[in-house]
């Protein structure tokens, strides 16, 4: 298992290569203009050049703006007992999933939740399930997914060792779900996410003035 994958295209990606060739469009037109002695056509590739360069960065400028909107609040995750307490957290974020609802959602997965519904959701709850690889497919349909808790569910191991194609994912809680072997592999792969074992914990959401500083896991 490699590094963890993500996205290769994205609104801002376009918007950097825009600005990026228009200016070394407008660049080159330039030079046009100076190997042309100051011809009226070459000045007008120049003026053309500029304005196109001028719209892409005010597009690069957008998307950036877009992507700072769009980026969610970070969620700090607190052990508190037999708990995990989640903040800042509502159940807008939050996704229980039965067998029933992963069965369906592998025959369909694009109707069962709509696309600003699929960017809010942070946390999705599947315990006492049987989880195969292809569950994977719908966790990708949530691309700010964070917090994954598959506990006492029957997983496959090939879906564990494909985790690293949720670039987002933070914590999984996997109490009897996984095996301790393959356990160190996937942590060592992906240190980054923080894996829950061991006793049985509840979820709990809660506003940020709730939040323990000193407990946040990281």
């Amino acid at each position: 298992m490699g590094n963890r994958r993500r996205s290769t295209i994205s609104l801002t990606k376009v918007a950097v290569v825009c600005a990026a060739a228009t200016t070394v469009f407008a660049m080159a037109a330039s030079g046009i203009v100076f190997a042309s002695g100051g011809r009226s056509y070459a000045e007008g590739i120049h003026q053309t050049a500029l304005l196109i360069m001028l719209m892409a960065y005010v597009f690069l400028i957008g998307a950036l703006m877009a992507s700072k909107k769009n980026q969610p609040v970070s969620l700090s995750v607190v052990e508190k007992d037999n708990s995990l307490v989640l903040s800042p957290c509502n159940m807008d974020v939050y996704a229980i999933l039965d067998q029933e609802s992963i069965d369906r959602f592998a025959v369909n997965p694009h109707k069962e939740v709509s696309r600003d519904r699929r960017g809010a959701i942070r946390v999705i709850l599947a315990r006492d399930v049987s989880i195969q690889e292809p569950f994977l497919n719908t966790l990708a349909l949530f691309p700010n997914l964070s917090v994954l808790d598959l506990q006492d569910s029957k997983v496959s191991d090939s879906f564990w060792t494909s985790l690293d194609e949720l670039p987002n994912l933070s914590h999984v809680l996997a109490t009897n779900a996984i095996a301790d072997d393959l356990l160190r592999n996937i942590s060592f792969s992906l240190p980054e996410v923080r894996f829950w074992i061991g006793k049985r914990r509840q979820l709990v959401i809660a506003s940020a003035a709730a939040l323990n500083p000193n407990g946040v896991q990281k």
